[in-house]
């Protein structure tokens, strides 16, 4: 009797066994079964984490969310690679070059704001590496590094974009050796630098034929009086803090009659005669900024919104009310701050 309840057990465990194995296999099978039901090709996935990247990012946090994606899997990491269109590069990062440069092949812009090194030498070390760079930020830096823009521009020839701002010392030469290296600028910021002159401005102007956006700001040496061509394609302008006047303005908006945006925030040498001859010229104007302008007379915000109708957005001068107005100005379109 017990051999027999002995066997009994063993047939029972043995066919439960099998019942559990099988179910597995079965389990298992119906996952692959989801898995591959529910596979994603990468151009999906780069979709989705493109919105995840976008939705809502004003401050760019939200490209935090690409570390955390690259671990979950090797897939994932792959797709946030070729999502990586910027880089930062400081005197920690700068052993690891081959490395960064090797893993994201999508990289578009630098950003050497906070290195600290020999400058010249980086850049000609970047300038090895076969990539298709638009913009290059060499903001805080005490002078231009001139042998290294020059070896960089040897082989980089796609740069569009260039931002030199806070720099102690930039002089005539060194503005002449930006446009040589890099004669196709779109975007050229060199804001809070104070040795800019005028005459190197102008010439940058008339060298870089597809310039759209320029920003002066705190260049308290450049007025732009001696603009005496057309400058055809500058959509955006920032003069805020300079010191240009009506004369500048007149000479500017019949020169750069294309503008879009022209930002005058603190020109206190501005009067409504050099609004005038900007609403006058620039016929394709949707922005100007007056905060600040202290000589430019409140009834002059008016004035412009029924005589240039492109305007889509006011920045007020000093002493402008808005709240009987408002309604007015929004049924133009135009929005006033």
């Amino acid at each position: 009797m017990e051999r027999q309840t002995k066997r009994r057990r063993k047939t029972l465990n043995s066919s439960l066994q099998q019942q559990i194995i099988a179910s597995s296999i079965q389990t298992r099978s119906k996952t692959r079964s989801l898995v591959i039901d529910f596979y994603f090709p990468d151009e999906c996935w780069e979709f989705v984490f493109k919105f995840l990247i976008n939705y809502g990012n004003s401050d760019g946090n939200n490209r935090l969310y690409l570390r955390c994606l690259s671990f979950v899997s090797k897939q994932f990491l792959s797709i946030t690679n070729r999502l990586r269109f910027s880089l930062n590069i400081s005197n920690s990062t700068r052993p690891l070059l081959p490395r960064l440069f090797q893993r994201f092949t999508n990289l578009t812009s630098l950003n050497l704001t906070h290195f600290r090194g020999d400058l010249d030498a980086l850049l000609a070390e970047i300038s090895c590496f076969p990539l298709n760079l638009t913009s290059l930020d060499l903001s805080q830096k005490p002078t231009i590094p001139a042998n290294g823009l020059r070896a960089f521009s040897q082989n980089i020839t796609t740069l569009t974009s260039l931002t030199c701002s806070f720099t102690k010392s930039i002089n005539y030469s060194d503005l002449f050796l930006m446009v040589d290296c890099f004669p196709n600028l779109q975007m050229l910021d060199l804001r809070y630098s104070y040795d800019v002159s005028e005459e190197a401005v102008v010439h940058v102007l008339r060298t870089c034929c597809n310039i759209r956006h320029l920003n002066l700001t705190r260049c308290s040496r450049v007025k732009l009086r001696t603009l005496n061509f057309k400058v055809l394609k500058l959509e955006v302008l920032n003069l805020s803090f300079t010191r240009v006047d009506d004369e500048a303005l007149n000479v500017i908006s019949k020169s750069c009659s294309g503008l879009l945006q022209l930002l005058l925030f603190y020109c206190s040498d501005v009067t409504d005669k050099g609004v005038n001859h900007v609403v006058e010229n620039c016929t394709q104007l949707r922005e100007i900024d007056l905060g600040g302008c202290d000589k430019v007379h409140a009834n002059v915000v008016a004035s412009m919104v029924h005589s240039r109708t492109s305007l889509r957005k006011i920045g007020a001068p000093p002493g402008f009310d808005l709240s009987d107005t408002e309604k007015l100005f929004l049924h133009h379109g135009c929005y006033v701050s």
